[in-house]
């Protein structure tokens, strides 16, 4: 039975379709829409014009994935969208109410795990660090011999950063004193963190990819290649503050739905490349949703996944 999974995030909801044979987990189609639930909470709750966000998205991903799939095999899932608001059971239940799907709240830890698995195949060293950043929280893996050793999930993401700390595109110098401030006091409560020291970060999720798509067109890298030397984190970091009209015209161009969190998405991801002495970043195609599908809908222990071209 083919399958499909709405991923209700803080930043983005994603709808993705996947062909599921009994060796093979082909991805066939995939939809995403810039929601930004993280921007309708207030004092931790998640207000109505929110919640009915996250319903008529939904609704309109179920009307598409109907055209793939049967009802049955529709899921959904939802990360720090949901799990970090104080009124998360009366989100939940009305959700369930208007689109007659129940979502799947993920704990950070499942989150961090499941992503870990759904970029299992494409992680080739046996220890290291994976980073997931999303619009509300960051999920950690260390592993080592290919298995999760370590797992946590920080209460930041590209999102909530931008929002509480970035008042217009470009932050000001003040502006990131302080946003690097609350992210590097996020990292010291890691407490496996100190002294984990790789040369490679595994990345996964929308910012990852995002940063590797405008270090491709910026420094005109290989189209192909999906890896970012550490210090290029850096020098997109310092682009995107010289606040060059032609570059951000570059920069809308290339990623034009991130163009409001890239730099609060960057700046974490440079505290992990210093935390742990990185000096390049893969990013994968696949992560939390492939994971979610093998782990959670098919509970298979072997996959094979090809993701979706117009990711």
């Amino acid at each position: 039975m083919d399958r499909a999974l709405i991923d209700l995030g803080s930043n983005s909801i994603r709808l993705s379709v996947y062909k599921c044979e009994e060796d093979r987990i082909t991805g066939i189609f995939n939809e995403k829409e810039f929601a930004g639930l993280a921007g309708y909470v207030t004092d931790g709750v998640l207000q109505p014009a929110g919640i009915q966000k996250a319903c008529s998205v939904i609704n309109g991903f179920k009307d598409t994935a109907s055209r793939f799939v049967d009802p049955s095999g529709i899921s959904v899932f939802a990360t720090a969208s949901l799990r970090n608001i104080k009124n998360r059971d009366e989100a939940v239940k009305i959700i369930a109410e208007e689109t007659l799907l129940v979502p799947d709240v993920l704990d950070g830890e499942e989150e961090a795990g499941l992503g870990f698995i759904g970029a299992s195949d494409f992680i080739k060293s046996d220890d290291g660090i994976m980073i997931d950043i999303g619009g509300a929280s960051t999920e950690l893996v260390l592993f080592r011999e290919k298995k999760a050793e370590q797992l946590v999930s920080l209460p930041i993401g590209c999102l909530n950063l931008s929002l509480g700390h970035i008042a217009r595109i470009i932050p000001t110098e003040r502006e990131c004193r302080r946003m690097n401030a609350d992210i590097a006091k996020r990292f010291s409560d890691i407490p496996w963190a100190k002294g984990v020291r790789f040369r490679n970060l595994s990345g996964i999720g929308g910012t990852l990819r995002a940063a590797l798509r405008l270090s491709r067109v910026l420094f005109d890298s290989p189209y192909k290649e999906n890896t970012i030397d550490a210090d290029r984190v850096g020098e997109l970091i310092k682009l995107l503050k010289s606040n060059r009209s032609n570059l951000y015209h570059t920069v809308y161009r290339a990623i034009p739905e991130r163009l409001m969190t890239i730099s609060a998405g960057l700046a974490v991801l440079r505290h992990a490349i210093e935390a742990f002495g990185c000096e390049t970043v893969s990013v994968s195609k696949n992560g939390l949703r492939e994971g979610y599908l093998t782990e959670k809908v098919l509970k298979k222990t072997k996959k094979h996944v090809v993701e979706q071209a117009n990711e």
